[in-house]
């Protein structure tokens, strides 16, 4: 059934549910005995009921589907910024001894509470991005990126 169809169809049924819990009322508030009672909390009562509760579920269905679609497109744009941070920067070659320096160690913002390794694409082309040590590393009390995952300094990695 169509995405667009399906609301229509719960409200139909909520409405035909209220017609058919109403006719049930009419019938029953006309009888005074019991027994000439029953057919109308049959036929009536439990069609209506019957009904209502299958347009909640058409209804319920219904939002579910919208959530999971906004989820989806969510999780895809989630995957995409993600692939965006992750994908290595093209590295630039200079001959400078400062760029020689910025590839070999670490790198950390001026504001940053993380530091990177330089090729990381959360610092690559932020010419305030600045090499740091242990020590620095130590008394600003940064913290490894989890884009790039550098190892500690002093380790192999």
């Amino acid at each position: 059934m169509g995405r667009g169809v399906r609301p229509f169809v719960g409200w139909g049924l909520a409405a035909l549910g209220g017609l058919a819990l109403f006719l049930g009322w009419y019938g029953v508030s006309g009888q005074s005995l019991t027994a000439k009672q029953l057919p109308y909390l049959v036929s009536g009562g439990l069609t209506g009921i019957g009904l209502v509760v299958i347009a909640a579920v058409f209804l319920a269905s219904d939002d579910l589907r919208r959530q999971l679609g906004r989820l989806d497109d969510l999780e895809r744009k989630v995957d995409d910024l993600y692939t965006l941070l992750v994908i290595d920067a093209p590295t630039t070659t200079t001959d400078s001894p400062a760029a020689a320096t910025k590839v070999a160690g670490l790198v950390a913002l001026p504001t940053g509470s993380s530091y990177h390794r330089p090729t990381c694409a959360l610092v690559v082309g932020k010419a305030n991005a600045a090499t740091v040590d242990a020590r620095a590393i130590k008394s600003r009390s940064l913290r490894p990126c989890r884009v790039c995952e550098p190892s500690p300094p002093g380790k192999s990695g």
